[in-house]
C-alpha cells in the first residue's frame, strides 16, 4: 500500500460568528485597539498570526462541544470552559495529536479563558497546562529525514528530467520543473512553508543583475526578523528559466506576481506546495518529506557532516537583521553565511 502524503487533516473551528454572544463580545473587546484616553484591550498588540492562533485553539475546542452535544449559547464568557469539558477534550486530543501540541492547545484556551473572564479563577486550568507541558515530547525525526544534499540532489535531478522529457506535454514538463525547482531552493534555503508558498517575484523574490534574492520582512516570519538571502549562483538559470519558459505555460500566469502556480492557473498554496513535496520525496526516497522537515534534514546533515559548521546551519535558518543601523553589517554576515552553505551543499552533490 503507498504511503499517503496528504497533509495531516486539521481540526474543525467553530467560525466566531457561531460562538455564544458573550464569547464573541468578549473576544471581540479584548481585541480593541488602544484609543486616547484607554490602553485598548488586552491582546491587542498581538500581530494577527498569534491572534488568530489563539482564535482557533479555542474555536477547535468548542467545535468539539459541538459535536459532543456540550455546547450553548447561554451563560456568561467562557461558561464552557469547565474542569469537566478540559478533561474530555484532552482524551479526544490525546491520540489525535503530539504531547506537545496538546499541551499548546490546551495552555492557549487558557490563556483565552483568562482574557474573556478575567475575574474568575483560572489557576486549575493554567496547572493542567503547565503538567501537559512537562509530559510533553518532541517528536523524534531522526528516522523521518535524509541527508540535505540528497534531497538537493532530487531537486536538480527533477528540473533535469523535465528538460528532457521531450516526449510529454510543455505542462507536464512545466509541472515537474516547477516541483524541481521548489525542491531545491527549499534544500538550499530551508524557508518556512507560508514563506516558500508566498514568494512573489519583485516583492520577496528579487533580481539585482544576473543574481535573485529573498528579502522577506520580518511582519511576514515567524522568528519577526527579516530574512536575507542572495541566492546561489546555480539558482540564477534555472529561475530565469523557469519564469521565462515554464511558469507562462501555467493558465492566466501573467495575472499574478506569485511565483508557484498550481494547476488551474491559481496560486499554488500551501497544502498544494506541502502535497508536492511530499509525493516526490516518496518517490525517491519511499518517506516523505514535508517542507518543515527540511529544516531538520539541514540541522542533522550539517550535525553529522561539518559539525564544525553548526554556528553556520543556525545563521542559514535564522537570517536576521534586528537594528536599522546594523542591517548591513548582519546582511553581509549572512550572505557570507549562505554562500558558504551553498558550497558545502554543492560540493555534497558532486560527491
Amino acid at each position: 500500500m503507498t504511503e499517503s502524503y496528504r497533509r495531516p487533516p486539521i481540526q474543525k473551528a467553530l467560525p466566531l460568528t457561531d460562538w455564544s454572544i458573550s464569547d464573541r463580545e468578549a473576544w471581540e473587546a479584548t481585541q480593541a485597539k488602544a484609543g486616547v484616553l484607554d490602553e485598548g484591550g488586552v491582546v491587542s498588540h498581538l500581530r494577527p498570526r498569534s491572534l488568530q492562533d489563539l482564535t482557533s485553539r479555542y474555536a477547535y475546542f468548542l467545535y468539539f462541544l459541538v459535536s459532543a452535544g456540550r455546547f450553548n449559547h447561554h451563560g456568561p464568557a467562557a461558561v464552557l470552559v469547565t474542569d469537566e469539558n478540559i478533561l474530555l477534550y484532552v482524551h479526544y486530543l490525546e491520540p489525535r495529536v503530539s504531547s506537545v501540541t496538546l499541551a499548546q492547545s490546551i495552555r492557549k484556551i487558557a490563556r483565552v479563558a483568562a482574557c474573556l473572564a478575567p475575574e474568575r479563577d483560572w489557576r486549575w486550568l493554567q496547572r493542567m497546562a503547565r503538567r501537559l507541558e512537562l509530559r510533553a515530547k518532541p517528536r523524534d525525526k531522526r528516522h523521518e529525514v535524509v541527508e540535505i544534499r540528497e534531497l538537493f540532489r532530487l531537486g536538480l535531478q527533477l528540473i533535469d528530467e523535465a528538460e528532457k522529457a521531450e516526449n510529454s506535454t510543455p505542462f507536464h514538463r512545466a509541472l515537474l520543473y516547477r516541483d524541481g525547482l521548489i525542491i531545491a531552493l527549499l534544500a538550499a534555503d530551508p524557508l518556512r512553508l507560508n514563506n516558500i508558498a508566498a514568494l512573489e517575484i519583485g516583492r520577496t523574490l528579487f533580481k539585482d543583475g544576473a543574481t535573485w534574492s529573498f528579502e522577506i520582512s520580518a511582519g511576514e516570519t515567524k522568528e519577526r526578523r527579516l530574512h536575507l538571502a542572495v541566492l546561489p549562483d546555480w539558482s540564477a538559470p534555472c529561475i530565469d528559466r523557469y519564469i521565462e519558459f515554464y511558469r507562462p505555460l501555467f493558465r492566466s500566469a501573467e495575472s499574478t506576481s506569485r511565483l508557484w502556480l498550481g494547476h488551474g492557473g491559481r496560486p499554488l498554496g500551501q497544502d498544494g506546495l506541502y502535497h508536492l513535496a511530499c509525493k516526490r520525496t516518496i518517490e525517491a526516497f519511499g518517506k516523505r518529506i514535508n517542507p518543515h522537515l527540511f529544516r531538520a534534514c539541514l540541522i542533522t546533515s550539517t550535525a553529522v557532516h561539518h559539525g564544525a559548521h553548526m554556528g553556520l546551519a543556525i545563521t542559514v535558518l535564522r537570517h536576521q537583521s534586528s537594528k536599522v543601523t546594523e542591517r548591513h553589517y548582519h546582511q553581509a554576515k549572512m550572505i557570507d553565511a549562505v554562500r558558504t552553505y551553498q558550497e558545502m551543499l554543492l560540493g555534497d552533490a558532486q560527491e
